[in-house]
């Protein structure tokens, strides 16, 4: 009982600075919603998103989610959808993960559609989503 006591806690705390995490291969995940069109700029953007093998990285598209794997590491994935983007930032190590969105549109609790896709790679700096 005090272990979900303190996730809830937790949980408060993080919702209070507007920010998520998830467990993904063992490594934590930031998600941060960004407003307007970041750059992909240093990275690998894939538009129109469809499930399929990218060089780097493969995706598989399921309804309005998707799931990738790569050969290289991955730092951060922006997801475009919608007026908005969400950006998902990764720990070292991770070359997959799954169940990654746009921002949900607050008109009717649904995520936006997936508009475009831009993968950083460890050999590259993470964007900056004010671009």
């Amino acid at each position: 009982m005090v272990k979900l006591a303190a996730i809830g806690v937790f949980a408060a705390v993080l919702a209070l600075f507007g920010g998520t995490l998830s467990a993904s291969a063992g490594h934590w995940t930031s998600v941060e919603e960004i407003s307007g069109n970041p750059s992909c700029d240093g990275g690998l953007k894939i538009e129109p998103v469809t499930s399929g093998d990218y060089g780097a990285v493969s995706i598989v598209v399921s309804g309005s989610s998707f799931s990738f794997t790569s050969d290289t590491e991955v730092t951060s994935v922006i997801v475009k959808g919608g007026p908005n983007a969400n950006l998902y930032t990764y720990g070292a190590d991770v070359f997959s993960d799954s169940g990654l969105t746009a921002p949900v549109n607050v008109k009717n609790g649904k995520t936006y559609g997936l508009s475009h896709l831009c993968f950083f790679f460890g050999d590259k700096k993470n964007p900056d989503p004010k671009k």
